[in-house]
């Protein structure tokens, strides 16, 4: 049962964490977009989720449970029914004398408490868990899936009836298929993959997941059913099952439990078969805040200064792959009030933003971003967020529409912040419109989260800190290293999740003249740090030093040489 509105009001506005103002504007936003209260004020960064679990633990005589990183096992889970589990919104996590500790959103849910002492015949100690906890550790039911992953693999392969010309559609249709592509997904999403490639090789056939930006093996299997593998995936994208010669692109989205999963699939031909990627993205995954995301510091003031500005043009740049999206998507969530009209252009649409117009890239209608960027502007948008500027035109409009009056935010692929401006200016865009409307330009990398289970303190070995004293020429006086060991709950990684590094540079006034002398990057560079920029090596420091990531992480992403 979930905490009524009111409650949630009366614990926080009276604790002073958030005045009422505050709150009233975001509980009317949250109605608006159809999300909960403190999700707003979370991403909104006038609360973290933390302090919301503990003044509500406060406000109810109960203590937190914090089980977002707890490893629960399955004789403790196998107290408490899934399927009963996930109705009540309810975890056991530890028993300790006859007493059954179970995490809850609402603990005076007394409905959910006497079902609990009457299944288990424990005495039932309640403790407050955020919903998200709640949702991620219900996720550890899954376990099942990971124990016996290859079993069931193994044990459907065996069953599937192999025909030399069998029809694809109904090999798809096949229990055995079905329950292959079914597991596939299930432990990719139980894993956290981000992406799950499955690749046709001479001889068998590989699937790989992405997880933490790395891409792992994860099964194998013999030659002969990826074709009805591929054609269930089809079927269920709606893509072609007749069509072997030409990439497809293609959607998919079902209910894991109470995660609603959204696929992007690419499917294309290879030397001995079609190749598939898929791309999960979890949509009940609520926004990240800014804080969450990595931003902290002079960074997070700068990043904050500027998404409130009313015009002018954000940048944030990066690699594919360094979270460059999901920085745009947070900002634009913080920014979706009922008082703007938000519109944005992208390829592809990752997310759907609730009383957001959003537009799909499609070059063969000839809709590229420069033409629907066109279209946005006559809609009467105050923000627009542009997927990615790749070339003049497109690069023309954006600048137009900031000094228009518009707030535009945009991708751009370049390594530095401070590269973005050559690139603008070999785009052919004019210096002293560049100059006029870019408000910050914003870098990012993502580097993997030390697992907190299993967190140490550590001296790294002599090359590394050689790269960083005499390469990097980095000081290591009083600075500190972390590392995880590797256990059960990472997998022996030592890594759990990501998160940003990065360098914010403001457009100051002489920056500004940099620009209309058209610059070089290095010069630009050299400037923002003399104005006070924190560079993303420092920010990547700053994080090794807090025990968020290694130095092993930040000197790979960061690629200083």
């Amino acid at each position: 049962m979930q905490l009524p509105p009111e409650i949630i009001k009366k614990i926080i506005v009276g604790s002073g964490f958030v005045s009422e103002t505050d709150f009233d504007s975001a509980s009317k936003t949250s109605v608006e977009l159809n999300k909960d209260v403190t999700d707003i004020l979370i991403f909104r960064g006038l609360i973290n989720e933390d302090t919301v679990g503990k003044l509500v633990s406060e406000h109810f005589g109960v203590p937190f449970a914090n089980i977002r990183r707890l490893s629960i096992g399955p004789e403790i889970l196998s107290l408490i029914p899934e399927k009963m589990a996930r109705v009540y919104k309810i975890v056991p996590f530890e028993v300790e004398a006859k007493k059954l500790k179970i995490a809850m959103e609402n603990p005076e849910d007394f409905e959910a408490l006497e079902f609990a002492k009457r299944h288990t015949s424990l005495e039932i100690e309640p403790y407050y868990a955020s919903r998200d906890d709640i949702a991620k550790a219900l996720g550890q039911y899954r376990k099942g899936i990971k124990e016996d992953f290859e079993k069931i693999i193994a044990e459907n392969i065996k069953h599937i009836e192999k025909g030399e010309e069998e029809d694809l559609v109904k090999a798809a249709e096949k229990v055995p298929i079905i329950k292959i592509f079914d597991t596939i997904m299930g432990y990719g999403v139980s894993e956290h993959a981000s992406d799950i490639h499955i690749e046709v090789q001479e001889d068998e056939v590989v699937v790989r997941y992405r997880i933490d930006g790395v891409l792992h093996d994860i099964v194998k299997f013999p030659r002969g059913i990826e074709s009805a593998i591929v054609a269930r995936i089809k079927i269920l994208s709606n893509l072609k099952i007749d069509e072997h010669r030409i990439p497809q692109d293609g959607r998919y989205k079902f209910v894991l439990d109470d995660d609603v999963v959204s696929l992007r699939i690419s499917i294309i031909p290879g030397f001995y078969g079609e190749n598939v990627v898929m791309r999960i993205l979890q949509e009940t995954n609520r926004p990240l805040s800014l804080e969450e995301l990595g931003l902290t510091g002079h960074n997070l003031e700068i990043v904050r200064a500027n998404i409130t500005r009313p015009h002018g043009m954000i940048l944030i740049t990066g690699p594919t792959g360094s979270g460059k999206t999901t920085t745009l998507y947070s900002i634009l969530n913080i920014l979706n009030t009922i008082e703007v009209k938000m519109c944005t252009i992208e390829d592809p649409i990752e997310y759907g933003i609730s009383r957001v117009t959003q537009i799909q890239v499609n070059p063969k209608t000839g809709l590229e971003f420069a033409t629907g960027l066109r279209a946005l502007l006559r809609h009467d948008p105050d923000i627009i967020m542009v997927g990615e500027i790749r070339d003049q035109d497109t690069a023309e409009i954006a600048i137009h529409s900031a000094l228009t009056g518009h707030l535009v935010l945009s991708t751009l692929h370049t390594n530095t912040a401070a590269g973005a401006i050559p690139r603008f200016l070999d785009m052919g865009v004019e210096n002293f419109l560049l100059a006029s409307t870019i408000n910050v330009v914003i870098a990012q990398r993502l580097v993997r989260k030390i697992c907190a289970n299993c967190i140490i303190k550590y001296t790294p070995d002599e090359i590394v800190r050689k790269k960083l004293s005499k390469d990097l020429n980095i000081s290591l006086e009083g600075q500190k290293f972390y590392k995880g060991q590797g256990c059960t709950q990472c997998n022996q990684k030592g890594y759990t999740g990501r998160i940003g590094i990065y360098e914010a540079i403001p457009i100051s006034e002489k920056v500004r003249i940099l620009i209309t002398q058209r610059s070089t990057s290095d010069v630009i560079q050299k400037q923002a740090q003399e104005d006070g920029m924190i560079s993303m090596l420092q920010d990547g420091l700053d994080k090794v030093s807090s025990g968020l990531t290694t130095i092993e992480e930040v000197i790979r992403v960061v690629r200083e040489n």
